[in-house]
């Protein structure tokens, strides 16, 4: 039984009754106006958007309402004991630059406590285990050239 909104009778034979729109008939008009279209939609070729006034004090470029990016200044240094470039972020005057700088770190070796006991206890065989308590750093920038294997 079918009822139809606008009418307060009831249809209830087979002639009254009507099948629904195929699907390609029904797709056919929305296939004209584009996939996912409103029909009260305009098109992307219609529509203006205004561009907002610039204010006369305001310099030219981007936009104060828009948050730019800081500028990130790039250094090229030449190493002088490979010849090879360079690109860091680092600046000329950070310790390590100038350790690239300069031809190379200044190495600066410190031995362990361990093992310098190492080796006043077990004379011969002690030197090996004072070499593997050291650590090598530059004395310029401090950047750890060695940990030794005890570290």
């Amino acid at each position: 039984m079918i009822v139809d909104p606008n009418s307060t009778t009831m249809a209830t034979s087979k002639d009254d009754m009507q099948a629904p729109p195929s699907y390609d008939e029904t797709m056919k008009d929305a296939a004209a106006s584009g996939p996912f279209v409103a029909e009260g939609a305009a098109k992307a070729d219609q529509v203006k958007v205004p561009i907002p006034p610039t204010p006369s004090h305001s310099p030219a470029g981007p936009s104060s309402r828009i948050p730019s990016m800081p500028t990130t200044t790039v250094y090229n240094y030449v190493n002088p004991a490979t010849g090879e470039h360079v690109v860091s972020l680092l600046p000329p005057d950070h310790p390590q630059m100038v350790c690239l700088q300069q031809g190379g770190h200044v190495p600066s070796t410190r031995y362990g406590v361990l093992g310098i006991l190492a080796a006043i206890i077990w004379f011969p065989v002690g030197i090996a285990c004072c070499l593997l308590d050291r650590r090598v750093k530059c004395a310029r920038c401090g950047l750890t050239i060695d940990e030794g294997v005890c570290a």
